[in-house]
């Protein structure tokens, strides 16, 4: 009996799959790496930002330095939830801590939205303040903080999705928003620098264009953690190689339901397995824990998997949708 049949080494590559065959352990010290990274970064890159909008009087660049220690603020966070998610499951919480981590993600998320809001405000209000126009001598900062934030950003987002994890996602999206906050800044300097004093306020105009950019991607940062607390489907590539690992154990007959609930980067399936309804209970039992075993082998992020055994009858192959993968109603 092999352990994967070669229907399931040939199917086609899937993130959320790929997560779910990693090792918990390994997933865990990826993301607080990835976390630790961040608030280190964020706070060198911050405060560099910081002392160069001020003696650089660029109000942008000041907003943008913001950012970035929510930046700080939102790579702690992430840290955080994922440390809270590896605990052991205990009395108050017998399924785990996994949540804990998409809590972080919908954290991140509305920090985002805040600074955005607050950035906004602040912008506007300085437009009807005399100013200074910003120093172009900030660039020399500027543009050296746009090249490592994208690139913390392709690291972070490639570690989030490797893991599967939703609080490193957005915590990448919150690397990719400084650059754009980076970018606006660079374009007001550059603006206010080439047009003259009259439009010393151009760097107050990026700062408000990219705090609608900020409020925009924490709205649809918010997606991903919400649609897991509301437990909605997961990759349909997952469910269909848990369906076809089911099927490549002895005594399955067939599947009625699977439904998988995704606690940060752990997985917890409920499946309804048929087999032949002459055989024991005992043989019954037996199949169930060779697909539990088999699910778990094969996805190491399976936390547990809940088998109910059902008769099998042929007659269900005839019935409208059979084909399509059911969920728990």
């Amino acid at each position: 009996m092999s352990a994967v049949t070669p229907q399931l080494e040939t199917r086609p590559n899937s993130k959320a799959l790929t997560a779910a065959r990693m090792n918990p352990t390994a997933s865990l010290r990826s993301g607080q790496g990835a976390a630790l990274k961040g608030i280190l970064l964020n706070g060198v890159l911050g405060i560099a930002k910081l002392a160069a909008g001020i003696l650089g009087h660029s109000y942008a660049l000041i907003a943008d330095a913001a950012e970035s220690f929510t930046d700080v603020i939102g790579s702690s966070i992430a840290f955080f939830g994922l440390s809270v998610a590896a605990e052991p499951a205990d009395h108050d919480h017998p399924s785990g801590h996994g949540r804990a981590e998409t809590l972080a993600a919908g954290v991140t998320a509305l920090a985002l939205i805040g600074i955005g809001g607050i950035i906004f405000w602040q912008a506007m209000a300085s437009l009807w303040l005399p100013r200074r126009p910003p120093d172009p001598r900030t660039l020399l900062v500027l543009i050296p903080v746009i090249l490592a934030k994208e690139w913390m950003f392709r690291w972070m987002s490639g570690r989030g999705r490797a893991t599967g994890s939703v609080a490193l996602m957005a915590e990448a999206w919150h690397q990719r928003s400084d650059v754009v906050t980076s970018v606006a800044a660079l374009f007001g300097i550059v603006t206010a620098w080439i047009m003259g004093p009259a439009w010393s306020h151009a760097d107050s105009w990026a700062a408000m264009l990219a705090s609608v950019w900020l409020i925009g991607t924490g709205l649809w940062l918010l997606g991903p953690p919400l649609h897991e607390i509301m437990e909605g489907s997961v990759d349909p590539a997952l469910e269909q190689f848990i369906r076809d690992t089911s099927r490549s154990c002895d005594g399955v007959k067939g599947i009625d339901k699977i439904w998988v609930r995704k606690l940060g980067m752990r997985l917890m399936i409920d499946l309804h397995l048929e087999v032949d309804p002459a055989i024991s209970v005992q043989d019954g039992h037996r199949i169930a824990h060779e697909v539990k075993s088999r699910l778990q082998t094969e996805m190491p992020q399976v936390l547990d998997v809940m088998v109910h055994v059902e008769p099998y009858e042929p007659s269900r192959e005839q019935r409208p949708g059979r084909a399509a993968i059911a969920r728990k109603p």
